[in-house]
C-alpha cells in the first residue's frame, strides 16, 4: 500500500478539562520516588518524628501514672514538657530539611525541561502555562506539607489522645492552625524558590548554588546591618529569620528573636514569594512563545 494511503488511528481518548495539571504532578513524585537520596531525606524525617511521638507519649503516661520523684523530675525537665513550645521547635528543626529535600526535588525540575527540550512537548499538548507552574509547584508543596503540616497536627492529635480531657482540648485547639500558617511560611519561600532558580539558570548544579547563595547572603545582609547599626529589626532582611519571627508569633513565644510586628517578615516573605513566581511565570511565558 502507498504511503499516501496510510493512516493514523484516530484519537479515542478523552482530552482532560481540568486538573490537567495532576499528569505532571504524578510524574514528578513517580521520579522521586525512585531516588534512594530523596527516600534517605525522608527518612530522616521520620526519625525525628519518632523521637516526638516518644517525647509526647512519655509526657503524657507520666501524667497519668502514679506520682513518684523520678516520674516528677522527668514531667518537670524542659526538654520532655509537652506544650505549645513543642510544636514550634518541631516545626522549625524539620525546616532545614523542608529546604534539603525541596532543593534536592526541585533545583532541576524546570532547567532540566529546557535542556531536554521538553518544554515544547508539553505545550504540544492541551496544558497550560498555568498548568505547568501548577504541575511543578504542587508536587514539592504535597512533600513539605507532608513534612511539616502533616506530622505536626498528627502529634496535636496524639496529644490530645494519651491525655484527653477539656483542660487539654483548650491548651491545644488553636495549634493545629498555628501549625498550617507556619507551615505555609516555610514550604512557600522555599518551593518558589527553589523553582525560581530553576527557571533562570541552565543546569540543576547552578540553581542550587544560587539558592544556597541568596539565602546565605539574606542572612549576613539581615545580621551585618543589625550590628553595626544597632537595630535588631535589620533581621528581618534574613529571609530564616523572617520565618522563625513569624512562628513565635503563631505559637506565643513570649521572647522574641527580633522586636518588630510580625506583619513585617509576613511582608518581607510575601514578597519574595510573589518575586519568585513572577520569574517562573517570565521564564515559562518566554519559553510557551517560543514552542
Amino acid at each position: 500500500m502507498p504511503v499516501y494511503q496510510r493512516t493514523y488511528r484516530a484519537f479515542d481518548g478523552q482530552v482532560l478539562q481540568g486538573f490537567r495539571w495532576w499528569v505532571m504532578v504524578k510524574q514528578e513524585l513517580r521520579v522521586l520516588a525512585s531516588s534512594r537520596m530523596f527516600v534517605s531525606l525522608l527518612v530522616i524525617a521520620v526519625i525525628h518524628l519518632s523521637f516526638r511521638v516518644f517525647q509526647i507519649t512519655l509526657y503524657d503516661m507520666m501524667s497519668t501514672a502514679q506520682q513518684s520523684p523520678i516520674l516528677l523530675t522527668l514531667r518537670n525537665m524542659e526538654m520532655m514538657r509537652v506544650s505549645e513550645r513543642t510544636f514550634f521547635d518541631f516545626l522549625r528543626i524539620q525546616s532545614p530539611l523542608v529546604f534539603i529535600v525541596t532543593l534536592y526535588a526541585g533545583s532541576g525540575m524546570i532547567c532540566n525541561d529546557f535542556r531536554d527540550n521538553l518544554i515544547e512537548i508539553y505545550f504540544s499538548k492541551p496544558l497550560t502555562r498555568l498548568d505547568y507552574i501548577a504541575g511543578k509547584i504542587i508536587p514539592l508543596v504535597l512533600i513539605g506539607t507532608l513534612l511539616t503540616a502533616v506530622p505536626g497536627i498528627f502529634l496535636v492529635i496524639l496529644h490530645n489522645l494519651l491525655a484527653p480531657g477539656i483542660e487539654t482540648l483548650r491548651d491545644t485547639y488553636w495549634i493545629p492552625f498555628s501549625i498550617i500558617a507556619f507551615s505555609a511560611c516555610i514550604v512557600l519561600p522555599c518551593t518558589l524558590g527553589v523553582l525560581a532558580s530553576s527557571a533562570l539558570f541552565s543546569s540543576q548544579r547552578y540553581a542550587g548554588i544560587a539558592v544556597f547563595a541568596v539565602l546565605f547572603g539574606s542572612s549576613v545582609l539581615g545580621r551585618t546591618l543589625a550590628g553595626p547599626i544597632r537595630n535588631p529589626n535589620f533581621a528581618v532582611l534574613s529571609l530564616p529569620a523572617a520565618v522563625n519571627r513569624i512562628g513565635e508569633t503563631l505559637f506565643a513565644e513570649p521572647r522574641k528573636s527580633f522586636p518588630l510586628h510580625w506583619g513585617w517578615p509576613t511582608l518581607f516573605i510575601a514578597m519574595v514569594c510573589l518575586a519568585c513566581y513572577w520569574a517562573i511565570a517570565a521564564e515559562i511565558r518566554r519559553a510557551e512563545r517560543a514552542s
